[in-house]
Order: C-alpha cells, then sequence, then structure tokens
C-alpha cells in the first residue's frame, strides 16, 4: 500500500467520527438522562426565590382583602410558619420561602435539546459543590409541540399542594416568546442535521470505495459533493444555533431575573457541534484537494499528447 492510498483513510475516519456526532447531537437527551450535560440550553428556576415571590404576593394581597382564595390559602400557611418561628423572626421570611419552595411542586432546571425537552432537579442540592442532575421528565419535540415553560409551570404549580397559578409567582409576561426564538431555531437545526448526518454517512461509504478504486474521478467529484454539502449543512446549523442561542439566552435573563430564571448556553453542545463542522470540512478540503490534483494530471497528460503529436 503506497503512501497516497493510505492518505485516503484519512477522510474515512473524519467522515466515519462526524455521523457518530451528528448522531450523537440529534439524539441526545432522547431518553432519561442520555447525554444530558450536552442540552442546548438550560434553565435554571431559583425556587427559593420563587417563595419569596409568592410570600411578597401573598403579604400584598392580604393588605387589600381578607385572604379569601389561593392568595388568602397561602397567606394562611405562611401565618402558621411564622407563629411555629416566633424565637427567629429577623430571619423568618427567609426560612418560610424556602419552606415554601419545596412545596410549589416545579422543577429546578428545564433543558431544551434538537429533538426533545427534559425537566428535572439538582442533587444533593443546587448550591452543593458537586452537584449533579436528576431527570425527571423528558418529552419528544415536533413541530407543533415545542417546549412551552410558562404553560408547563402553570400546571406544575396548578397540581402542587399549594394550587397556584402563574400571578402568584409574579411570572413576567414575554419568557415564552424568547424561549420560541430557541424553538424555531431548533426546527431548523433539526432539519441540518439530519441532512449532515446523512451526507457525513454518505460520505463515509464514498471514502469506501475511493480507497479500494482510487484514482477514480466520478469517486472523487462524489466524495466532494457529499462532503461539502455534509460540512455545509453543519457549519449554517452551528452558525445559526450560536446566535440564536446567544440572543435567546441572554433575552431570557433579562425577562426572567426578577423571578429566579435564568438560562445558559450548553458549551459541552456547543463545542460538539463545531467540532463535527470542523471535521466535515476538513474532509471537503481533502476531497477538493484530490479534485483540483486530478484536473492538474489530467490537463498534463493533454497537453503531453498534444506535444507528441505535434
Amino acid at each position: 500500500m503506497n503512501v497516497a492510498r493510505f492518505l485516503l483513510l484519512a477522510p474515512l475516519v473524519l467522515a466515519l467520527v462526524s455521523f457518530v456526532l451528528t448522531s450523537l447531537i440529534l439524539f441526545a437527551g432522547q431518553k432519561e438522562g442520555f447525554m444530558e450535560d450536552y442540552a442546548v440550553v438550560r434553565q435554571k428556576l431559583n425556587t427559593s426565590m420563587v417563595g419569596h415571590n409568592v410570600v411578597n404576593q401573598s403579604d400584598k394581597s392580604n393588605d387589600g382583602n381578607n385572604g379569601d382564595g389561593t392568595a388568602g390559602g397561602v397567606k394562611g400557611w405562611i401565618d402558621d410558619k411564622k407563629n411555629d418561628a416566633k424565637d427567629k423572626i429577623n430571619d423568618v421570611t427567609g426560612n418560610i420561602a424556602d419552606k415554601l419552595a419545596d412545596k410549589l411542586g416545579i422543577s429546578e432546571w428545564y433543558s431544551l435539546h434538537i429533538m426533545d425537552s427534559c425537566q428535572g432537579t439538582y442533587s444533593p442540592s443546587p448550591v452543593a459543590e458537586d452537584t449533579s442532575l436528576k431527570v425527571t421528565n423528558c418529552s419528544s419535540s415536533t413541530p407543533g409541540n415545542r417546549l412551552n415553560l410558562t404553560a408547563m409551570l402553570d400546571h406544575e404549580l396548578s397540581v402542587g399542594s399549594l394550587k397556584l397559578n402563574l400571578a402568584d409567582i409574579n411570572w413576567p409576561d414575554g419568557v415564552q416568546d424568547k424561549l420560541d426564538i430557541l424553538n424555531d431555531a431548533l426546527l431548523g437545526l433539526f432539519v441540518l442535521y439530519a441532512l449532515g448526518m446523512g451526507l457525513s454517512g454518505l460520505s463515509m461509504f464514498a471514502s469506501v470505495a475511493a480507497f479500494l478504486l482510487p484514482g477514480r474521478p466520478a469517486i472523487v467529484q462524489a466524495n466532494l459533493v457529499f462532503a461539502s454539502l455534509g460540512g455545509l449543512s453543519c457549519l449554517i446549523g452551528s452558525i445559526i444555533i450560536s446566535v440564536a442561542g446567544s440572543k435567546g439566552v441572554r433575552e431570557i435573563n433579562d425577562k426572567g431575573a426578577r423571578v429566579g430564571l435564568s438560562a445558559e448556553r450548553g458549551m459541552k453542545f456547543y463545542i460538539l457541534t463545531w467540532i463535527t463542522t470542523g471535521f466535515m470540512l476538513g474532509v471537503s478540503v481533502f476531497w477538493l484537494a484530490q479534485f483540483m490534483a486530478l484536473r492538474r494530471k489530467k490537463k498534463a497528460e493533454v497537453a503531453q499528447s498534444e506535444k507528441a503529436v505535434e
């Protein structure tokens, strides 16, 4: 086996790795706990801060009425806790808020993957030094069923032990609008990465053909087409999610700060998607070089034959 033929293994390996990585990118989060660290975006909800908001809301409500309905029920529960904590009156509001957070019935984090969304809690606690993600539920995403955090929270609050709603925690308007920026980007990203996965697979098989039948122009051209389209799909997808992810996270943080909602990009996901893009672009460059080399060889052969005729 000569060195030139041995080099044909390089695009084969890169295409194989790209196929595996695009598959992982697409299917991360499909099962509870599977590559949860590779979420596109994770939203954290400070339940203790939500508890403070419920305390404040119920106190305001109590100033203006006799405590009927949901707010009245919460105020009654808080009053009971205050009576139990007379010896710690200076810290009572914080203590009540922390205890109330445990009764809200909502998750501590919500994550977005390309094909689904998950939610759960932190183990052993959100403030622990060595914390881990405990997944409680994942749901598949479709064009008509994307992550609706507002509706999800409203449902979780209503079935919780305190029977609250979003108004009780002072939930800001517009959070879902900002989240939809990411939802829309993920729909396009699914198409692009599905194409990237398919084209990287075709590039892998075409590389095998090139290794077995080296120097065939048709095979080199096919490799160049598959690798270039696959690399382009991954590149466009990486750019879209990088821009949309940054914008979505920034605006969610702006809107949700007052209720303890924050968002962060999944850096492991972004590293993986750009590595995949780099690999496929590398395969494209390799086959472009091979294509240009064949063209130069063909031109040299034509020029030599013309000289022979003369």
